[in-house]
């Protein structure tokens, strides 16, 4: 019996903070006199999905780099983060008189980008014994942050 075995060289990896919008909140304070604050709450709810970039790729393939990045990172992550309409954060933002803001909410990634090795091997082989081994390109790909929120104020 014949079976694959997976494993994930990564290239680059780092942190990407605008991996997926969770919506903006925004206030217009244009004709008060006075400061007014906007505070940052869920627009709508959804999923953020791992995506992994390989052609042709299989599902050994891309737990493989989900398996690497978990173990090689020291933050928490997930093939699948949702988050829910209505959820507040602590993220605020003071607006001055005669002007405009807003909040957008960000779910992060880490962003990653390598090589696939895979080794067709000899199952029944107590040595597991490897036939070939081919390479794949693993292109920019993302795996969600499970708990970390990235927010970007701006006023006009």
């Amino acid at each position: 019996m014949y079976a694959y075995r997976y494993t994930y060289q990564p290239n680059s990896t780092s942190k990407y903070n605008a991996y997926k919008s969770m919506g903006t909140a925004s206030l217009d304070n244009s004709k008060s006199s006075g400061t007014a604050t906007l505070k940052y709450t869920v627009q709508s709810s959804d999923t953020a999905k791992i995506s992994v970039v390989i052609s042709n790729s299989v599902s050994g393939e891309i737990d493989a780099v989900f398996a690497k990045i978990k173990a090689s990172t020291s933050v928490s992550v997930s093939k699948s983060v949702s988050y829910t309409a209505g959820t507040s954060y602590s993220a605020s933002l003071t607006i001055p008189a005669k002007k405009h803001g807003s909040i957008t909410g960000y779910l992060p990634a880490i962003k990653t980008s390598g090589k696939i090795k895979i080794e067709h091997y000899d199952a029944n082989s107590t040595d597991k014994y490897v036939i070939s081994t081919t390479y794949k390109t693993v292109n920019t790909s993302y795996v969600p942050l499970t708990s970390d929120r990235h927010f970007v104020s701006k006023t006009w």
